[in-house]
């Protein structure tokens, strides 16, 4: 097609092999299709959904991971809409101090207490069971997609220097301070 500018497109996904497949052995190059009438293309297995794929989708296999499968996906996209950092995507990148406790009435105690004027990073240090707490709860830079849907979400929704509720998760309650 004239004027037609656009280049290949590799994006690397996981995607959840269904458990009728869980004897299927992958191996890194084979070529595999999306059977289901759609699947989720997620950005890391159980992270955020961020397309469905269409039964049929052509894609290589990277590596197996229990019941996830790492793939390339090739297609087309304008180049004028590609970048070669994520950190250049507004609103993608995010850096936030995380507090996570076992139970909703200590992360409810930690909470009145942040309302009061406590400091996020030192009651991170005596009271988080994340393996950031000696760093004052400090998760870095993370992405969308990096943490459970709903953490990303709560994180996503803060303004800097606004502190969550308490959020809860399967892996326990969770309290943000987001700083970029």
């Amino acid at each position: 097609m004239k004027g037609l500018r656009g280049s290949i497109f590799i994006v690397t996904i996981l995607l959840a092999t269904a458990n009728t497949q869980a004897q299927l052995k992958v191996k890194q190059g084979d070529e595999l299709y999306v059977k289901e009438s759609t699947e989720n293309l997620r950005l890391s297995p159980g992270g955020s959904v961020i397309c469905q794929l269409p039964q049929g989708t052509r894609l290589i296999a990277i590596e197996e991971d229990g019941n996830w499968v790492a793939v390339h996906l090739v297609g087309y996209i304008w180049k004028k809409s590609l970048t070669q950092t994520r950190f250049d995507i507004p609103g993608f990148t995010m850096r936030a101090l995380h507090i996570m406790v076992a139970t909703e009435q200590e992360a409810n105690e930690i909470k009145k207490l942040l309302d009061q004027g406590g400091d996020f990073k030192e009651l991170a240090k005596q009271r988080s069971k994340d393996p950031n707490a000696p760093n004052g709860g400090d998760l870095g830079v993370i992405t969308k997609g990096d943490l459970l849907p709903e953490l990303d979400k709560a994180i996503s929704s803060l303004s800097v220097g606004q502190v969550s509720g308490v959020i809860k998760s399967e892996v326990g309650f969770h309290i943000f301070k987001r700083t970029e």
